[in-house]
């Protein structure tokens, strides 16, 4: 959340961060904090462990998500409004009432071309009962992610989430990741890696022809291990029997699955929203310092990595601005292990 005061409107707040100020405190659910009066938002970032970062050049605060447990406290799906494609709000609250698998994927990842792959699979299951919601994580916006919107056909809501809020809501790391919500807007299972279908090996003959660093980067994102077989299966296993289905999980199982997140990756959202603003409010050098910090605090997160790269070179190759880039990190973890197995 960017602040460029402390004493943040309790509508704003409760907005962005689910938290409503009132005469006890700061209450979400059932869980009250109490406060003192006046209300400052730095109270409320010490009693939750919310990390809480200032830009004194810009006279800006942004404040993290709470820490001190998992990314998800509860698998009750937050209320959260998106743009699609055409800039019109779209509410996830109102599929209430059918299954919804929401997959975030972005520009700047491979996993775009799995946009068609979704609508066949949205067409084969939307009359058992599915709704599937693509979320572009993409700091470029509707500029950068609705050309391939565009060029899949999408039919399914299509949303684009410029501020990265389902990273920070969810604990994305990585995409595509897939996140399974029943009728009653509970979360069964939290984000994972998610393949509509094994993707198309490009010819020995095709590869030949591309840019060195290009046919590079193809060859070692060929050994990455993916999983859409099984990964499907579940999903359909899932739309059939619902609840009865084994994949779907209990709440509990639910936040326990959802990624920890301790101070550090507070203050890394924190830092990765900020360094996000100033990129585009057109203060691009100032952005750097953050996303530099943020890829300290937060290492394993690609997500914030992939979009920093991104903005300094399209293929996310060496510059001077970052110290690594995608090819040299997966070389390093090995391509084997850049997504977690499926744990179904």
């Amino acid at each position: 959340m960017i602040l460029d005061r402390l004493d943040v409107a309790p509508a704003e707040l409760e907005l962005r961060t689910g938290w409503s100020i009132k005469p006890e405190g700061a209450c979400r659910a059932h869980a009250c904090v109490p406060l003192d009066a006046p209300f400052d938002v730095r109270q409320l970032a010490q009693r939750l462990g919310m990390a809480l970062v200032h830009d004194e050049k810009h006279a800006l605060w942004a404040l993290g998500p709470e820490s001190g447990g998992h990314a998800l406290t509860s698998a009750e799906l937050p209320e959260i409004v998106l743009p699609d494609r055409h800039g019109r709000d779209f509410a996830l609250g109102s599929l209430r009432g059918r299954k919804v698998i929401t997959v975030t994927w972005a520009s700047w990842c491979g996993c775009r071309s799995d946009l068609s792959g979704w609508r066949k699979l949205r067409e084969e299951l939307y009359p058992q009962g599915l709704e599937v919601v693509s979320v572009a994580l993409d700091t470029g916006g509707d500029e950068a992610a609705g050309p391939w919107i565009d060029k899949a056909k999408s039919t399914h809501p299509a949303l684009v989430d410029e501020a990265h809020v389902f990273d920070e809501l969810f604990g994305v790391v990585n995409v595509p990741s897939g996140m399974w919500v029943n009728e009653d807007g509970v979360i069964v299972r939290p984000p994972e890696p998610a393949f509509p279908w094994m993707p198309r090996q490009p010819s020995d003959e095709l590869v030949a022809k591309l840019p060195a660093l290009t046919a590079e980067q193809l060859r070692e994102a060929q050994k990455i291990r993916i999983e859409p077989e099984r990964y499907v299966a579940a999903l359909r296993d899932w739309v059939a029997k619902g609840d009865r289905s084994r994949y779907a999980l209990a709440p509990d199982a639910v936040v326990e699955r959802s990624q920890a997140r301790d101070l550090e990756h507070s203050r890394a959202a924190a830092c990765f929203e900020m360094a996000q603003h100033l990129h585009r409010t057109g203060h691009q050098a100032d952005a750097v310092p953050w996303f530099r910090e943020v890829h300290r605090l937060a290492p394993e997160n690609w997500t914030y990595k992939r979009q920093a790269w991104s903005l300094a070179d399209p293929l996310q190759g060496p510059t001077d601005t970052y110290e690594s880039d995608w090819l040299t990190e997966v070389r390093a973890i090995g391509a084997e292990n850049y997504y977690p197995p499926l744990d179904l």
